[in-house]
């Protein structure tokens, strides 16, 4: 439509606006003029020569003589010679002026042209192109114009490929936005297969711990009340046992009593703990409303009395300064158990670590874990800290990495942090380390609040 709109807009080849045009104009008026004075001035010579030739004859009658006509020949001569230079400069001119009109009306087409190729390469047309051939002042131009055109060719395509490495970057973003979204799906499908398994073992293995469980406490209760049989029974014959017989069965029937109590009191706390293990075996669950604090002191208490019932001369002090703020938080309570149980099981470990090494050396040490939260606008931040052997700065980067671990290949799969951080990541929040080697290593979980 432009285009169209440009082409209306040039001007005719003879436009009276057009400066050939006028050139033109005014050199076919200078030549009609000069043709008419030329003619004006050969009628003037001829009107002149037959004047004279009048003259002659009329002085001629009246003196009754005749006037020699050869002493007037070189003034008629002169007359002739004027005309035939007059006609010569008329035909010169008019030469002259023919070939110079001629040039205006050959060269204006050529400049209309060339202004027209001008405003297609304006347009930008740069596929339009005229005859460059030539040895004048046109041609000269129409060449400058087609190394403009050219220029303007290379610059298009730089411009081209520039918009294109544009377009190719914005591709590679955009294609690497979709790896990376590809990735974490596969991190999240190895994630959930990884929970599949574990719950899986976890399971086979609480059920396995939990028959046998069930029959010493049944036998605790049975025993009770064989116990209480037995007392009944010996109260008939209370009277023929020696006092001091008597005192030492009811000394002992309070033991076994006492004893059995505990059985079944410690039998409940396992049977609690394989509840708990059962509930971390489960694939996920629900977003529910999750107390925060006694979540993180509960799984905390967890972790250490596993490893205290490993190793009984293992003594933790667990400090806490848990917001009262952080209240209520909308997680998945199995997945944020998983995470508090590897943290303060790796705090465990390394300040047990720790321990063993210093008390080789006679240096006083004691394992302590802080644990801390703090509410802020819009996050919940959770805070693991022990003064274990910390973690080496190469290292730090790759601890989230699966099957990355510090610790003995006997001592630990390399999962539980890998498995933390995808917990967290789904969660919508962030883990992060810090460590000083051979000070201090502080976890720190950012959930949204």
């Amino acid at each position: 439509m432009q285009l169209s709109e440009e082409r209306q807009f040039a001007l005719s080849h003879l436009h009276i606006r057009r400066k050939s045009t006028q050139m033109s104009a005014g050199i076919l008026i200078a030549f009609l003029l000069s043709i008419a004075l030329n003619f004006i001035s050969v009628c003037s010579l001829n009107s002149l020569e037959e004047a004279l030739t009048r003259d002659i004859s009329v002085v001629s009658q009246s003196q009754a003589q005749s006037v020699a006509p050869e002493s007037l020949n070189p003034t008629f001569q002169e007359i002739s010679e004027a005309r035939t230079r007059l006609l010569i400069v008329g035909a010169l001119l008019f030469a002259a002026v023919s070939f110079t009109a001629y040039r205006m009306m050959t060269v204006g087409p050529r400049v209309v042209a060339q202004e027209f190729w001008i405003r297609r390469m304006g347009d930008g047309d740069l596929d339009y192109k005229l005859d460059t051939s030539g040895s004048d002042e046109i041609a000269e131009s129409s060449r400058a114009l087609e190394k403009l055109r050219q220029r303007s060719i290379r610059v298009v395509r730089l411009n081209l490929v520039e918009k294109l490495s544009q377009d190719l970057q914005a591709k590679n973003e955009e294609l690497e936005g979709v790896l990376e979204e590809l990735r974490l799906r596969q991190e999240q499908a190895i994630f959930q297969q990884k929970l599949v398994e574990l719950g899986e073992l976890t399971a086979g293995v609480a059920h396995e711990i939990r028959n046998p469980l069930n029959f010493i406490e049944n036998f605790a209760e049975s025993s009770e009340e064989l116990l209480e049989d037995l007392k009944e029974s010996l109260k008939g014959i209370a009277g023929v046992m020696a006092e001091g017989t008597r005192d030492y069965i009811d000394e002992i029937s309070q033991d076994i009593a006492y004893n059995m109590s505990r059985i079944r009191v410690h039998g409940d706390r396992a049977d609690r703990i394989i509840r708990d293990m059962l509930s971390l075996g489960r694939d996920g669950g629900d977003f529910e409303l999750t107390g925060i604090n006694s979540l993180l002191r509960e799984h905390a208490l967890l972790a250490y009395r596993s490893v205290h019932a490993l190793d009984n001369d293992f003594q933790l002090d667990i400090r806490e300064n848990l917001d009262p703020r952080v209240g209520n938080v909308s997680v998945i309570p199995e997945d944020i158990s998983r995470v508090f149980l590897n943290i303060v099981g790796n705090a465990c470990y390394a300040t047990g670590e720790k321990s063993r090494m210093l008390e080789d050396r006679d240096v006083e040490y004691a394992p302590t874990l802080w644990l801390t939260t703090e509410r802020r606008e819009d996050t919940i931040e959770i805070s693991i800290r022990d003064n274990g052997g910390g973690i080496p700065d190469g290292v730090i980067d790759r601890i989230f990495n699966p099957f990355f671990t510090t610790k003995p290949t006997n001592r630990g799969t390399g999962l539980g942090l890998s498995l933390s951080n995808d917990i967290i990541r789904g969660h919508g929040g962030t883990i992060t380390a810090t460590s000083e080697f051979g000070e201090y290593t502080e976890m720190t979980i950012l959930l949204p609040a």
